[in-house]
């Protein structure tokens, strides 16, 4: 009985630590936390249907309370207790559990029940014996992780919970079989990553002939206060949902919005194409008049062994300008000479070609001839297209046959 007595200030003892112990707990975790410090909780991938799976057994004591337990002392009152179990968390927070809870339960009673244990004593009190054992499903909520955000190497976690299930008492020939309800407090210590020290406390509700007495208070119950080992088997822990990228359509939105305007504006054009055509079709035709700009060959005098161009020789250029700008289609030759009565062969090939050179400038730089429509050709002395040296020192304007 001291050894009973001296299980129970332990484990009141350490329920007293678990409500410091869980603020410190829930402080110093690091890894429910995201990178602003605040805690995570979830959503959680869910596991297959083995993973996550406990066993546990624990040992303590069971306390009745019935109608005239009073008669009796505390530490009489205490009866062996045995708790197995099997269980399954779904998630981080929520868990169910199978468990078989039972042995002895002790107790005193004002008449001969059928679980009395002989004879009355000297106040005329019987006491009763009888044997216990319920089975039942729990819901449970382990409210660390629910508050604190889950992590698996949380050192403890506060898990209170919800049963029910078939209680039954026997002893002396005679059984009752009860549907009872129950709460209950678990606490889960981590030892490491397969068992946990377990510290439960609960409280079963029957009714008041589950000891054999059917008279006093309609309702009574056990309470059990146990120490285990829970085994953690298989895949243990939960992965959260990987978290996924927002996609920034906006730049393809931007896109695809100026294609459509693009769409828009090239519809509109051809509707106005369109409109004209049919307003040309429906259009009497009118005379065309086709002006043709008939050109002879054009000639720019030089002086003897010169290529620069005179202020007269500028003026016939601006005129011969205006004649090759109204035949944009035309190709021409600007053809380069020198006389040959003065100056060798070589240096009247290399004259001829400066001036012709010295017109093509003149008439792209200076008065906006298309380069393309002009092509240069020096003839030195070797062609004398005129009679007379006075007259071969010439640049001749043709167009291109």
């Amino acid at each position: 009985m001291k050894l009973m007595r001296s299980l129970l200030t332990a484990i009141v003892a350490l329920a007293a630590v678990n409500v410091y112990a869980q603020t410190e707990v829930i402080e110093i975790e690091s890894s429910n936390r995201d990178a602003a410090g605040r805690i995570v909780r979830g959503p959680y991938q869910t596991n297959r249907f083995f993973d996550n799976i406990f066993i546990g057994v624990a040992g303590g004591v069971n306390i009745y309370h019935g109608e005239s337990d009073s008669y009796g002392s505390f530490g009489k009152r205490l009866a062996p207790a045995l708790d197995v179990s099997i269980g399954k968390w779904i998630t981080p927070s929520v868990g169910l559990r199978a468990q078989y809870s039972g042995l002895k339960a002790f107790g005193w009673t004002s008449s001969n029940s059928w679980y009395a244990d002989g004879g009355p004593d000297a106040a005329g009190v019987y006491r009763e014996k009888f044997n216990t054992m319920y089975v039942h499903g729990d819901v449970m909520w382990n409210i660390s992780n629910a508050l604190g955000g889950y992590k698996e190497t949380r050192t403890w976690n506060f898990v209170p919970y919800l049963g029910f299930g078939v209680a039954r008492s026997w002893a002396n020939g005679e059984a009752k079989n009860e549907f009872a309800p129950s709460v209950g407090l678990l606490n889960n210590i981590r030892l490491g990553n397969v068992v946990d020290l377990t510290l439960e406390a609960r409280h079963m509700f029957v009714n008041q002939r589950f000891d054999g007495v059917a008279h006093g208070s309609r309702y009574e119950g056990m309470t059990s206060v146990t120490l285990g080992l829970t085994f953690k088997l298989n895949r243990r822990g939960f992965d959260r949902v990987p978290t996924v990228a927002v996609v920034d359509y906006s730049e393809y939105d931007n896109r695809i919005n100026a294609l459509r305007n693009e769409l828009d504006a090239a519809n509109a054009r051809n509707k106005r194409l369109s409109d004209d055509l049919n307003a040309a079709r429906n259009k009497k035709p009118e005379t065309v008049v086709k002006t043709e700009v008939e050109t002879s060959p054009m000639a720019i005098f030089f002086t003897i062994g010169k290529y620069n161009l005179t202020e007269k020789e500028m003026i016939n250029l601006g005129y011969i300008a205006d004649v090759i700008k109204k035949s944009p289609d035309q190709k021409f030759k600007v053809l380069g000479y020198a006389d040959k009565e003065t100056g060798t062969p070589a240096f009247n090939k290399q004259l001829s070609e400066k001036r012709a050179q010295a017109v093509y400038d003149a008439l792209v730089n200076k008065f906006g001839v298309k380069a393309s429509q002009l092509e240069t050709v020096a003839n030195g002395s070797e062609i004398q297209p005129y009679n007379g040296a006075v007259l071969n020192r010439v640049v001749i304007i043709k167009e291109n046959e």
